[in-house]
């Protein structure tokens, strides 16, 4: 009797020392991935937002209802139809497809920060530029968190690699 008790608390010391020596830091560097991919995916979703907000400040959002005379968005060359979202520039008045706008002002970041008919500024180049270089800043942080995790978690496999050579 005694000695099949050794057995069993031998073994059940054995699967204990598999778990936390071999499992559980997989375990870890797993939800540690996980939690990175969702952190990295929200940074990029704040920078994408902050941009949306300045647009959303100059440019005022309306549905079409028919008028007398139709309204042609000059980006895309297509007439509103009943129920179409679009944007008016509050600065100059001009009207777009709320797509076709967003489009316009979000590609190249500042570089189309005007209005595609009359070029009045929406969106002032250095309120680019602020933002620029506070994503600039906060990738730069990430990235070197990412290369220190990197080397982290790799330092973790070969350390694993030399043990089961043991």
């Amino acid at each position: 009797m005694p000695s099949t008790l050794a057995k069993i608390f031998h073994h059940f010391h054995e699967l204990i020392n598999i778990f936390f020596s071999s499992w559980l830091p997989q375990i870890l560097r797993c939800l540690l991935l996980v939690f990175i991919i969702l952190f990295s995916s929200y940074v990029r979703r704040r920078e994408k937002n902050k941009h949306k907000e300045m647009i959303e400040k100059k440019c005022s959002k309306f549905v079409y209802r028919r008028a007398k005379e139709p309204l042609n968005c000059a980006i895309c060359l297509l007439e509103f139809e009943q129920g179409d979202k679009g944007r008016k520039i509050e600065s100059c008045s001009h009207m777009f497809h709320e797509n076709c706008l967003d489009k316009w002002l979000m590609h190249g970041k500042g570089q189309n920060s005007n209005c595609p008919l009359c070029r009045t500024v929406i969106i002032p180049h250095y309120m680019f530029e602020e933002i620029q270089a506070i994503e600039d800043e906060g990738r730069l942080r990430f990235n070197l968190f990412e290369v220190e995790l990197a080397l982290l978690l790799l330092s973790g496999l070969s350390n694993r690699c030399s043990y089961s050579q043991i």
